[in-house]
């Protein structure tokens, strides 16, 4: 019995614990080669942008539909309102040949009219038969059609579209590209065979160019290459995206910066290095001064100065500023007027500016319950800790299962700062001064207690003054069956534990009561009941670190 209760506790707090020092990390986009050099990794980026954008929008229409320009054609659907004595809607649809019936009113034609056009020839016509004041018609629905596709796609075949899809979204119902497949050279043929349109997929999902992918039309055919092995254009250096890109016509100096995500706060513009190849060996070098982009290569309808078009081989590199220091700054989250980053100065900024800089504390402020995490501990990396993660506990010594245990419990980053004595007093030495990366939780009061185990209505009770642990369990319905009464844990909303009975404690708003069971549990049942009691303290754990993570 003793054993079940041992590892009751210890399972609590090492699942507590693992779970409040880990922070989820950002997982590196998945590879994929797409186009250009073979085995390369080119516009990768790109493909991902633009299929988590066609995912997401999926059915939906990017925009209202104009009137004047849209053409009714085939199983377009009207809705017609007529305002009279004896109000009605009527629902028609158009027919292949381009014509609508409507009741009491006959065969009205709108081939080759526009939406505009269309409401305005019914609405004379039904007004005309009808003798009514007031007539209203709206499109109900768009037209599907079929388009076919080829080429380099997983899937070649005829697509069902309407006439809001664009070419990217018809790719990836043929189930996306195929390796090294061209997202700047594809093609879109019309239907009349009259007009072949470039689609140029990196163009548009990062300069925003919209002609460059357009919206198909019934009978359009798409055509989707592959990409040129040797036609790329290259960009390297202190540039948010550095990297190859399949080259197309137009190309010019300011897109293949644009198509990089453009300068970072550290790059040397006055001498960006521009290389061209002439013939064989040879090469053309030239010192760019880039300085006047600076502020206007982020908006891609600006005009660069000096700007000039591109050629296929043509390679860029932008230089880092030499003794760049990123600011220093700290977080500080929750409770307070003006949350968010700070820039801080090591050797003067304290606690007391940070909280004037960010207004102050909120009336809803639980000053007692701070979280103050010092990244530099976190990246503290204990050796021997490392060493016994990886030994079976019934293989260690009893000394290194001791030091495992308390360093396992231990609460990795976070330093205890008492802020009520800052406020009373700034020259304190818990104002201490503040470094990079530091970050600062003021959580919400929390008015309730949080009673779970073996009780009859388990959950969240208001707190009550001078009440002790036996109190709040009658307001949770007293013990319930087989509850281990004697080995009742207080867990404090800071994470220290107590036996219930020591009463060397005060319950507060926040913490936790656990009752455990007598019987004997798996091992699930007890992790399940650890993971349950503990969530409200890992939630703010897990906003914590997230914060801290902040870069």
């Amino acid at each position: 019995m003793k054993s079940i209760k041992l590892s009751f506790v210890l399972i609590f707090f090492i699942v507590l614990n693992l779970f409040s020092q880990r922070a989820p990390k950002d997982e590196p986009l998945q590879n994929y080669v797409i186009t250009g050099i073979k085995g390369k990794e080119l516009d990768t980026l790109a493909y991902q942008t633009g299929q988590r954008i066609i995912k997401e929008t999926e059915g939906l229409i990017e925009k209202e539909i104009n009137p004047d320009t849209y053409l009714l054609g085939p199983q377009d659907k009207l809705l017609i309102s007529i305002v009279s004595i004896r109000p009605r809607e009527i629902e028609v649809e158009v027919s292949p040949e381009g014509k609508i019936s409507i009741p009491e009113v006959g065969i009205v034609n709108l081939k080759g009219l526009t939406l505009s056009q269309a409401q305005d020839l019914i609405i004379k016509k039904v007004k005309n038969v009808l003798k009514v004041s007031e007539v209203n018609v709206l499109l109900k629905s768009i037209r599907k059609f079929k388009v076919s596709i080829s080429g380099a796609v997983q899937k070649p075949a005829i697509v069902s579209a309407t006439s809001t899809d664009r070419v990217s979204e018809i790719i990836d119902k043929a189930g996306g590209f195929k390796e090294n497949a061209s997202l700047r050279n594809i093609l879109l043929n019309r239907e009349d065979g009259k007009e072949i349109i470039k689609v140029d997929l990196l163009k548009y999902f990062f300069l925003g160019q919209k002609d460059a992918n357009p919206t198909v039309t019934g009978g359009d055919h798409i055509i989707v290459p592959f990409a040129s092995e040797n036609e790329f254009i290259e960009i390297q250096g202190d540039v948010r995206r550095p990297g190859k890109y399949e080259f197309a016509e137009g190309d010019s100096l300011s897109s293949l910066i644009r198509f990089a995500l453009g300068f970072t706060e550290t790059s040397l513009l006055d001498s960006v290095e521009f290389v061209r190849i002439i013939t064989g060996q040879q090469f053309e070098t030239k010192i760019l001064d880039l300085t006047q982009w600076k502020d206007l290569i982020n908006d891609p309808n600006k005009k660069l100065p000096d700007d000039f078009p591109l050629k296929i081989g043509d390679r860029v590199y932008v230089r880092k500023k030499a003794e760049w220091k990123k600011p220093k700054s700290v977080v500080i989250e929750g409770e307070v007027i003006f949350p968010g980053r700070y820039p801080v100065d090591e050797k003067t900024f304290r606690i007391s500016d940070l909280l004037a800089s960010c207004g102050g504390f909120t009336k809803e402020a639980d000053i007692e319950k701070i979280r103050f995490i010092r990244q530099a501990l976190l990246d503290v990396v204990d050796p021997e800790m490392e060493r016994l993660s990886r030994i079976p506990p019934s293989e260690m010594s009893k000394n290194e299962y001791r030091y495992f245990l308390s360093r396992v419990n231990e609460r990795k980053g976070l330093m205890s700062i008492n802020f009520q004595r800052i406020l009373n007093d700034p020259k304190s030495d818990d104002n201490i001064i503040l470094q990079d990366k530091d970050s600062i939780f003021v959580p919400r009061k929390n008015e309730f207690v949080n009673i779970q185990g073996r009780v009859n209505n388990p959950g969240l009770v208001a707190y009550k003054p001078n009440y002790n642990y036996l109190d709040y369990i009658q307001l949770a319905g007293g013990f319930g069956f087989r509850a281990d009464e004697d080995a009742t844990l207080v867990v404090k909303s800071k994470g220290e534990q107590f036996r219930a009975k020591d009463f060397n404690y005060t319950i507060e708003p926040g913490d936790n009561i656990l009752v455990p069971p007598k019987e004997e549990l798996t091992f699930f049942e007890v992790f399940t009941t650890a993971l349950t009691i503990t969530s409200q303290i890992l939630t703010i754990a897990g906003v914590i670190l997230a914060i801290v993570r902040l870069r």
